[in-house]
């Protein structure tokens, strides 16, 4: 136990880490202000006056590989050294030799029991019931036929009257007034256009695409290290599909994923229009270990299940010699996107050598 105890706001701060540690292990400094402040404590002064006495220790947590690639950064958690959990339980068996110490003096300043006295209850004494008088003998009623005749005399007007009423003919309501019809709304001639789409000049404008997001730069530098490990230069037109498909709701492996199928369909076109024939060499090769790679991000969270299949399965029925090929790469490029220029450049021993000579001339 340190000679100098910690003051009070440090002590009450490391009983909420050690509290914290023996539920969760090691706390966040985010986990811990929560909890603190829930309690009514202060954290920026005390927690460096714990570091500084050794009660409390800072560990730093580094992520994988692959999620730095992505933007993580390392993790800053804190922990009680033995010395602090020393001091908590030095503490707590103080408190404890305290309670129970102060357990027969507060037995001992407990009254006496006062004796209980009981009384007996009172005799019951019985109460007469009033007498109640006898009832008087019931008179039976008159009969109908011993009624006086006033009375019978009396009611049949009445009846008569009812009677009248009930026969007397309702007159017929009035008939109700026609309400005009209200004129019906003039309804505006449709025009009718008669011609083809190329007399009405040309086909409608799309619709826009998805501006791209500003994507954080430490994930872009992510997804181009890895790129380069690849042996890939992304390109202008890259970032440009990287943040349109993050801003589409993509993560950023699955928006790598896109971008390596779209370098791929571009650099097949390329040979196919200018040499008739996919003339890189070592191209199906090159494929399956990009994919292998895009693989290991699918294993660790980074890309989606469905979207690595899809892409992956677009990626090898783009390299295979299919009748098919020709429109699927059409209808791939024709993203507005990515489909728009090279997205990345694939290694150049991979180029035929007149794209290689046709660059060095281009420079």
């Amino acid at each position: 136990m340190q000679d100098k105890l910690p003051e009070r706001p440090e002590l009450d701060l490391l009983i909420v880490v050690t509290e914290l540690h023996a539920e969760r292990g090691a706390v966040d400094r985010a986990a811990l202000q929560v909890v603190a402040r829930g309690r009514g404590l202060e954290v920026a002064r005390p927690l460096p006056g714990l570091i500084g006495a050794g009660l409390v220790t800072e560990i730093t947590r580094r992520p994988s590989f692959l999620k730095r690639l992505f933007g993580a950064r390392d993790e800053v958690v804190l922990a009680p050294t033995e010395a602090g959990q020393a001091l908590i339980a030095a503490l707590n068996g103080e408190t404890v030799i305290e309670a129970a110490a102060a357990e027969p003096v507060a037995a001992e300043s407990v009254a006496p029991e006062m004796p209980v006295v009981v009384e007996a209850a009172p005799e019951e004494v019985p109460v007469e019931a009033p007498a109640v008088p006898e009832a008087a003998p019931l008179e039976p009623a008159p009969s109908a036929s011993e009624a006086p005749v006033a009375e019978i005399a009396v009611t049949e007007p009445l009846v008569a009257q009812a009677a009248a009423v009930e026969v007397a003919p309702v007159e017929p309501a009035a008939e109700d007034i026609p309400v005009a019809a209200a004129p019906p709304r003039p309804t505006p001639a449709r025009a009718r256009v008669i011609g083809f789409t190329e007399e009405l000049g040309g086909a409608p404008e799309e619709a826009p695409p998805i501006a791209p997001v500003a994507v954080d730069p430490a994930v872009m530098d992510g997804l181009r290290e890895l790129l380069e490990s690849l042996g890939m230069e992304m390109t202008m037109a890259g970032e440009a599909l990287i943040g349109t498909r993050i801003a589409q709701g993509f993560s950023a492996g699955e928006a790598l994923s896109q971008l390596v199928l779209f370098a791929f369909a571009h650099a097949i076109r390329h040979d196919i229009l200018f040499h008739g024939e996919m003339r890189a060499l070592g191209l199906s090769e090159y494929a399956i270990e990009v994919m292998r790679e895009v693989e290991k991000l699918r294993d660790a969270g980074e890309v989606g299940e469905a979207r690595f299949e899809e892409d992956m399965r677009a990626l090898w029925a783009l390299l295979e010699e299919a009748p098919d090929r020709d429109a699927r790469l059409d209808a791939l490029l024709a993203d507005p996107v990515g489909g728009a220029a090279p997205v990345a450049v694939l290694p150049e021993d991979l180029r035929s050598a007149e794209e290689t000579e046709e660059e060095d001339e281009g420079f």
